[in-house]
């Protein structure tokens, strides 16, 4: 797991077309009250050491949109979360992760990607320190994250250092419609598909040939 305080971490059998269906989002309604940490018009919005950051118009915004169920979700962050963390821990850059939960049509009935993003705003309201670390900790089990009980993957995000009942989280009607509000700033700002990736407002295709590295692209959009 990554320590965010001291050091930077080390942040698939379906066809590219078949894993864009199922990455692509759907439509929804509803609001949610929004905390500082977890706006769904702005995203979460935490630094390398978890500490809240407050939006400003002098950096460069890295947006990164992720289901905890897509497969190229966890591709990214495996490739790149190191980047983002070093991104976030730069006061030139602002990155912003917005959860979405469109997948859990794939989880059998389970409501894996809204549990989980359910989970990942609990984190950033309540144990930012830990943020970075439980995104890689949940994308780390997407593959046999669905059949998972409530008391398991609270264990996952616990062994993280995660207090609080984190078996309520996945229960909580306020965190329930954040995630739905998240998923709808998405799909109203025309993300097709999971994970998206804006740099400076124009999305970053982190899966060309030719795309290198998202520190290269962020640090390019600075000039």
């Amino acid at each position: 797991m990554r320590t965010t305080a001291t050091k930077l971490a080390a942040v698939v059998g379906l066809s590219a077309m078949l894993v864009l269906s199922a990455c692509s989002g759907g439509d929804g309604g509803g609001d949610a009250a929004t905390n500082p940490v977890t706006d769904p018009s702005i995203g979460i919005a935490i630094d390398g050491t978890g500490k809240a950051v407050e939006p400003t118009q002098d950096t460069v915004v890295i947006e990164v949109f992720s289901d905890f169920l897509c497969p190229w979700c966890q591709r990214f962050e495996e490739d790149h979360g190191a980047e983002l963390l070093e991104l976030a821990g730069d006061d030139r850059f602002d990155v912003r992760w917005r959860p979405v939960a469109w997948l859990d049509r794939n989880a059998g009935g389970t409501e894996y990607s809204t549990r989980t993003a359910m989970l990942l705003l609990h984190v950033a309201q309540e144990s930012p320190e830990h943020f970075w670390d439980a995104v890689e900790g949940i994308m780390a089990i997407r593959e046999t994250g669905p059949s998972l009980s409530h008391e398991e993957l609270a264990a996952v995000v616990a062994d993280l250092g995660v207090d609080g009942d984190l078996v309520a989280a996945q229960d909580d009607d306020a965190l329930r419609e954040q995630v739905l509000a998240f998923s709808n700033a998405a799909s109203a700002l025309e993300v097709a598909h999971v994970p998206w990736v804006n740099i400076d407002g124009e999305q970053w295709d982190w899966s060309a040939e030719d795309a290198g590295s998202v520190v290269d692209a962020a640090h390019a959009a600075l000039s």
